[in-house]
């Protein structure tokens, strides 16, 4: 009798993989989401979990769908209530993205206006080349605000 070949058969069924593709879009979207409001609302502490959260979610995703893309068969043979569900999870998974990157781009937009305000702060305070004085050190800084004294001589005969 001749033997299987275990790299030929399934380790779940179709649908069980489906139904597990499904739950990882919706998690994903829900990550998606958590991140978005997050942004919106600048609670930073919250998007390292939620970052490293929504790239294993994305990888796992990716590896799943192209498992699909590689097995045809199976998505001919998915009902049409399933695929009804597919269709649904993917269009909201997609909006989920969008929104995401809407956020992430207003983010990344703040955090440059900020950047570039910190830099020109700083650049302001930084002082200037200047030319060495008679003593052969920089001369010291002038303030705008400083008055200059004017010379004055006090005659202390009686």
């Amino acid at each position: 009798m001749a033997e299987a070949n275990p790299r030929l058969v399934p380790l779940a069924p179709p649908t069980a993989t489906l139904r597990e593709l499904i739950a990882v879009a919706g998690r994903l979207v829900g990550v998606m989401k958590r991140e978005t409001t997050a942004l919106r609302s600048v609670s930073v502490a919250a998007l390292p979990g939620l970052v490293a959260e929504k790239a294993t979610l994305t990888e796992s995703f990716a590896k799943l769908t192209r498992g699909f893309r590689n097995d045809p068969e199976t998505l001919a043979a998915v009902t049409d209530a399933l695929r009804g569900e597919l269709e649904e999870t993917f269009a909201a998974c997609e909006e989920a993205a969008r929104e995401n990157e809407r956020a992430l781009v207003a983010a990344r937009e703040a955090n440059e206006k900020v950047l570039r305000a910190v830099v020109a702060a700083a650049e302001a305070l930084r002082p200037r080349a200047q030319a060495y004085g008679r003593t052969g050190m920089p001369p010291a800084p002038v303030k705008p605000t400083d008055r200059r004294m004017a010379p004055v001589a006090v005659d202390r005969r009686l």
